[in-house]
């Protein structure tokens, strides 16, 4: 497409085959969402339907919609009591897991945003970031935080979480506005 017009936007040009969009949406005709959904509120519906299916697969580690849901809430639970609330930044400097996942829904659940940090960057990128970004939190594993810079933000262990609830937490109302959003 762009031999044939090299002058036009990336945004206009079609990636779908002849038919394909036809199929997409004829496919998805009566599936759509409301705007208005929280990725939240999504999860849950998907959880509640389909509890025992395969949500996360990361080497070995496997687990179904309801085993994710429980240990996000009970993450929610503890990220809450510890600061994180609608409009606030939680931190997550994490390997790519299935406790990566975890945390993201679970920083979602709370209202919050998270500020994805990859544990690979220098010292002193994640530094910047913390310093730029000032969360509330930071939520890490043991191995990660030992070769994070040093900062006053409090630093939150997955683990921590075993004894909260695997009930949903209050859920903030959200709206587009919301930082998370």
């Amino acid at each position: 497409a762009f031999v044939a017009d090299p002058t036009q936007r990336v945004r206009e040009v079609g990636i779908l085959l002849p038919g394909e969009r036809q199929r997409l949406l004829g496919e998805a005709a009566g599936t759509a969402v409301p705007s208005s959904a929280t990725l939240p509120e999504l999860f849950a519906d998907q959880a509640a339907r389909t509890p025992d299916a395969t949500a996360v697969v990361h080497e070995g580690t496997r687990l179904t919609y309801a085993e994710l849901d429980a240990r996000a809430n009970r993450l929610a639970h503890l990220l809450t009591t510890r600061g994180a609330a609608p409009d606030r930044l939680v931190a997550l400097a994490l390997p790519r897991s299935a406790e990566l996942v975890v945390a993201v829904l679970a920083v979602l659940k709370t209202g919050a945003a998270y500020v994805p940090m990859d544990p690979e960057y220098p010292a002193h990128r994640l530094e910047f970031m913390l310093a730029d970004a000032n969360p509330v939190l930071l939520l890490t594993v043991p191995d990660v935080a030992a070769g994070l810079p040093p900062c006053e933000i409090p630093v939150i262990i997955p683990d921590e979480a075993s004894a909260y609830p695997a009930t949903a937490p209050g859920a903030p109302c959200l709206t587009g506005d919301h930082l998370a959003y």
